[in-house]
């Protein structure tokens, strides 16, 4: 079964079971990078939220051997679950009173974004760009967020500068900063399995507590000047992901092109497309206080 028939199966079953006036479209969503993901808009009769599901992941645990019926029952179960029409206010975007303390920011590429950046405020960083969304945390359905678009600025009447006081203030605040060692981090990961020395170049992890969009930290402030304290030396700095970036003391390296050939292949091979921050790497100098492009 190729992918339009996957999809038409799924919207087949759906119409054929939930209850009538139940209304299914098929909608493009942009995601980072330029990628466009095809989502499943469902919305009951008479509700103004309608969530969408990403019908990809399901395609691809189908390939992966997961009974069509398995899928179609678990789809179902999404679009049956009222939590998320009962708890989400769709009055609350109506008020930036409201939003102002969820409002947060995160990185993404800013070449590989060109189209999207045209639609959403922004302020570039190096070859990046800080955007801001709005963190719903613990709502029913998990961690919300929402990109926040110009048309949202023009309806709240704010500016770009407003987003990204807001976002200042709020980021570090909602989404701590946490520095481990990248042998720590293994360990976690294994449970404990992977014990706690360290090989090789000595690498530190930067994201924040919920390791998810935690690039941004790079931006919080005296951040930078913190992980040279930290590290106890000026360092290289890599885009591991949107999610996270690896310091590296600049004393452990040798030769910096081997860095940004390391960062080049992982973003090939192992990170998502829409996950992947940069190709570039980056190098951080107490003298100046500034992180600097690592020009080859």
């Amino acid at each position: 079964m190729n992918y339009q028939e996957f999809v038409g199966s799924v919207t087949g079953f759906l119409r054929e079971t939930l209850p009538c006036g139940t209304e299914l479209s098929l909608i493009p969503l942009e995601k980072n990078n330029g990628v466009i993901l095809e989502g499943l808009s469902v919305r009951k009769e008479g509700e103004r939220a309608a969530p969408a599901i990403y019908l990809d992941s399901y395609y691809q645990e189908y390939l992966g051997g997961r009974s069509m019926r398995q899928i179609q029952e678990t789809i179902l179960e999404c679009c049956e679950d009222n939590c998320f029409s009962e708890h989400f206010d769709a009055d609350f975007f109506a008020d930036y009173r409201k939003v102002k303390p969820t409002v947060v920011y995160k990185l993404i590429n800013y070449e590989k974004n060109q189209e999207l950046l045209g639609k959403i405020p922004h302020v570039p960083f190096l070859n990046l760009a800080i955007v801001f969304y709005c963190l719903l945390p613990d709502t029913p359905v998990g961690n919300a967020t929402v990109l926040i678009h110009n048309s949202h600025m023009k309806y709240w009447q704010i500016t770009c500068g407003e987003l990204y006081k807001d976002a200042k203030l709020n980021t570090p605040r909602l989404l701590p900063a946490e520095i481990k060692s990248m042998s720590e981090v293994l360990s976690e990961l294994s449970g404990g399995l992977d014990g706690s020395r360290e090989d090789g170049i000595p690498m530190y992890v930067l994201t924040n507590a919920r390791k998810a969009l935690g690039a941004s930290c790079i931006l919080y402030d005296s951040m930078l000047k913190h992980c040279e304290e930290y590290l106890g030396s000026s360092y290289y700095l890599l885009p591991s992901s949107v999610h996270e970036v690896i310091l590296i003391p600049a004393e452990a390296v040798a030769d910096s092109g081997e860095l940004a050939a390391m960062v080049r292949d992982i973003n090939q091979t192992q990170v998502l497309r829409t996950e992947v921050l940069s190709d570039q790497i980056y190098f951080y100098r107490p003298e100046s206080g500034q992180l600097s492009i690592v020009k080859e």
